[in-house]
């Protein structure tokens, strides 16, 4: 039994056949264009094999109630839990300064009663 249509030589605007990619373990990484199937004219990406012209949008996903309340609470809880730190740190860095400032005064009024003892010896004793 013949064919209807003999096979013909590749014009110049076809496709280019690529070999098969293999692995080093001997499995095939990229098909060959051959045993591809072929997009129809309104496919996004020639790679992938499914067909979105058939009427079927892609799905999203959505979340149920309760995972939205969840996700919510997340959000919040993880908020909250910056803001302490930061407020914690506000508080440890005023203390720390409080500190600095009350080592500074007394360091200050031990210097200066030491040296307003030893600039003038008749005032530290009196008969």
């Amino acid at each position: 039994m013949s064919t209807p249509f003999p096979p013909r030589e590749p014009l110049p605007g076809d496709r280019a056949q690529v070999p098969a990619v293999f692995d080093a373990f001997g499995n095939q990484v990229f098909p060959s264009p051959a045993s591809m199937p072929q997009a129809s004219a309104g496919h996004h990406c020639a790679v992938c094999r499914c067909d979105h012209t058939a009427g079927r949008s892609r799905e999203m996903s959505r979340l149920s109630p309760g995972a939205a309340v969840a996700l919510g609470a997340g959000g919040v809880l993880v908020t909250g839990v910056v803001l302490v730190a930061l407020l914690l740190s506000v508080a440890v860095v005023a203390a720390s300064v409080a500190v600095a400032a009350l080592s500074l005064a007394v360091v200050t009024v031990v210097l200066r009663s030491l040296l307003n003892s030893t600039q003038d010896p008749r005032h530290t004793r009196r008969r």
